[in-house]
C-alpha cells in the first residue's frame, strides 16, 4: 500500500528532523512538543480530505483514498513517531524540561 510505504518514511524522516532540531536548539530551547493538533492533519487530511494531502472516500472531493482506513493509519504513524521521539530526546538529549504533548 502506497500510503502505508509513505508514512513509514515520513515517520522517519521526522525523527531524524527532530534529532537535528535537538542538535541545533537544544542549549536554547527549555520546552519541546512533538505534533501540535494531529487531527488537523490526520483526520481532516485522510478522513475528509478538506486539509493536505486531501484524501477521502468522497470521489467528489478527493480523487483518491480511503476514509475508513487512511484516518487511522495516518494517526497510529504520527504516535509511532511521537513514541521514536521521546524515546530519542530521552536517550540522548539531557534536558530538563520538556512537553511531551500531542
Amino acid at each position: 500500500m502506497l500510503v502505508k510505504s509513505v508514512l513509514l518514511i515520513a515517520r522517519k524522516a521526522y525523527v531524524d528532523y527532530a534529532e537535528a532540531c535537538f542538535t541545533a536548539f537544544g542549549d536554547r530551547v527549555k520546552h519541546w512538543i512533538t505534533f501540535n493538533e494531529p487531527v488537523q492533519f490526520s483526520y481532516n487530511g485522510y478522513g475528509t480530505g478538506i486539509h493536505a494531502p486531501g484524501r477521502c472516500s468522497n470521489r467528489e472531493m478527493c480523487p483518491e483514498g480511503n476514509s475508513a482506513v487512511e484516518p487511522y493509519l495516518a494517526a497510529h504513524h504520527v504516535l509511532l513517531a511521537h513514541a521514536a521521539t521521546m524515546d530519542l530526546f530521552r536517550r540522548f538529549f539531557k534536558v530538563i524540561h520538556c512537553i511531551c504533548a500531542l
